[in-house]
């Protein structure tokens, strides 16, 4: 009788048909898996959130790096290939720079179990369990979530960014393997930072491949 983030992870794999979308509401509610530090594992509402203690695998709410990817891969499928009027670019960068933000411990880069979702404070972070915890796929994210290079098995290169158009001037993904070649992503809103020109610009081994000078999908073939 409760709503579990797992239960999004169908549209990691583009399952559901049409119709069902509503469900990511519960993602942007406090009452459902929204909260400061991350995504729940489970939602807020239910009387027995955060019930069992931590330790043995209770995943009845503190976030769950894993299964922030699941949710994140999910979301970047949503906002790509469904109509829908749930979500949006900026709930993805948001989720994705909260998730960012956890990253820490001691001051240091860290990636744990799971973690208080209105603290960030990791559980039990010393433990072998949990210490160096690295299968949140988080690199996948920033490369094909937020950046946008959607893989094809074909030469086209297609860079869908879910970045909101307001959110940063500049950004640069450089040295990226793909198909045998190299590709470079830019974005320059003013074509100062990177003296390339205005606008997005998609490189493969240092050849223009496509252009746009809005942040927006854009594709283009290899040489």
């Amino acid at each position: 009788d409760v709503r579990e983030e797992i239960g999004l992870i169908p549209w990691y794999f583009d399952l559901p048909g049409p119709g069902y979308e509503q469900a990511w509401q519960q993602l942007l509610d406090p009452q459902g898996f929204n909260a400061p530090m991350g995504i729940m594992t489970a939602e807020r509402r239910h009387p027995r959130f955060r019930s069992h203690g931590v330790g043995t695998c209770e995943w009845d709410g503190a976030v769950w790096p894993y299964a922030t990817s699941q949710t994140l891969v999910g979301l970047a499928n949503v906002l790509r290939d469904y109509q829908q009027q749930y979500v949006n670019k900026g709930d993805y960068f948001d989720a994705l720079v909260t998730y960012a933000r956890s990253h820490c411990y001691r001051g240091k880069p860290y990636i744990g179990e799971y973690l208080d979702e209105q603290n960030g404070a990791w559980l039990t972070p010393d433990s072998d369990r949990s210490r160096y915890y690295n299968h949140s796929t988080f690199c996948d994210l920033v490369i094909s979530g937020l950046v946008g290079l959607v893989p094809r098995e074909d030469n086209t290169v297609v860079v869908d960014p879910l970045i909101p158009a307001d959110a940063w001037d500049w950004f640069c993904l450089d040295n990226v393997p793909y198909h045998g070649r190299t590709l470079a992503i830019l974005w320059d809103r003013t074509g100062r930072k990177y003296g390339k020109g205005i606008g997005l610009r998609i490189f493969a081994d240092g050849v223009e491949i496509a252009q746009s000078d809005e942040l927006t999908r854009v594709s283009g073939v290899l040489p």
